[in-house]
């Protein structure tokens, strides 16, 4: 798989969380009917899980958007740095405050035989949307 197949792949699965283009079908397409998307290394949500789950973000973060910055192909396995971002309308692990996050996101997808993901591994720098949602002092900047 190729950078530009591996994108064409993904794009789908990211714009779920954009909310200028969402399409939970075509979203959910290209996901293995057994797709398991790990937050731990041990604990996963599931297709059924993952619905409701993005569902309950776009109400605490209606605006909510990721930009997909970076793609690395090694296989069968799929590398994004992304940027997800936005501005809570009520409180979100710290108390409302009205101030936007911008974080950065890695994740790991796995593509099966069939070319549909089959397993995500992920992680969110939730410790600096806390920073940044209460308004604290950040590190430097590029």
């Amino acid at each position: 798989m190729n950078q530009a197949e591996a994108r064409a792949l993904i794009e789908p699965f990211y714009d779920l969380f954009r909310a200028d283009r969402r399409d939970w079908d075509a979203g959910f397409a290209v996901l293995a009917d057994g797709w398991r998307s790990y937050y731990t290394n041990t604990e996963y949500r599931t297709k059924a899980d993952t619905r409701p789950y993005i569902e309950g973000l776009f109400k605490i973060v209606p605006d909510i958007n990721v930009e997909v910055l970076q793609v690395a192909v090694d296989g069968p396995v799929i590398a994004v740095r992304s940027e997800l971002s936005g501005t809570p309308q009520t409180d979100f692990m710290v108390p409302h405050s009205g101030r936007p996050f911008s974080i950065m996101t890695i994740d790991l997808h796995q593509v099966d035989a069939d070319g549909r993901i089959a397993t995500l591994h992920h992680l969110e720098d939730w410790g600096t949307a806390i920073t940044q949602l209460r308004g604290e002092q950040e590190g430097k900047q590029a």
